[in-house]
């Protein structure tokens, strides 16, 4: 049985660490702004630019921006959505998502990440390995959480927000849209 087809933009190295779980269940391709078409990226073929969105759903109806810039990935998803593409999650099998969370369209959560019960992740949230999401807090949408971060309860986290690494959001802090939190910092 032929999988499902999948457009993964952005072939740079976030999008190398998704696509060995993307093609777990699709049959992907990518296309990326920067890097020569026909070129084979992880057994995996660059066919266009984003500028070829709107020719390649007629074969493609998937999509998932796999690009760590937040404001890039935003416009991308925006452009794809005025389009017609649909955005699934992509879950890697090791990750934990409580049936009691709330989980956008687009989002990529990687190994071992916890998103708990009650809290809200929105669309286009990129989940690296490691990270917890704890209870009754929220993400906001194209939000970017690099390894082994924890968002504490009740934290609220807005759009666009770069967390680095080894970071804490403490309990019922609040991160306003596109704030940049450096690595193995606590915000409280």
């Amino acid at each position: 049985m032929s999988k499902e087809k999948l457009l993964l933009v952005g072939a740079g190295g976030f999008g190398r660490v998704v696509s060995e779980l993307a093609r777990q269940t699709y049959d992907c391709a990518f296309i990326d702004d920067g890097t020569e078409i026909g070129a084979i990226i992880c057994g995996i073929p660059v066919i266009g630019r984003t500028a070829d969105l709107q020719t390649l759903f007629a074969e493609y109806r998937k999509l998932a921006v796999v690009i760590g810039n937040n404001a890039v990935r935003d416009r991308i998803y925006d452009m794809a959505k005025r389009i017609g593409y649909d955005f699934p999650n992509l879950i890697s099998p090791s990750a934990y998502i409580s049936p009691y969370a709330t989980l956008g369209w687009g989002c990529v959560i990687l190994n071992n990440a916890v998103v708990q019960n009650g809290a809200t992740v929105g669309n286009g949230v990129l989940i690296n390995p490691g990270v917890e999401i704890h209870h009754d807090c929220t993400v906001g949408d194209c939000t970017l959480i690099y390894t082994n971060s924890v968002v504490r309860t009740g934290a609220k986290v807005g759009k666009c927000v770069r967390i680095g690494s080894n970071c804490t959001i403490c309990n019922n802090a609040t991160v306003p849209d596109g704030a940049d939190i450096p690595d193995c910092t606590a915000v409280h």
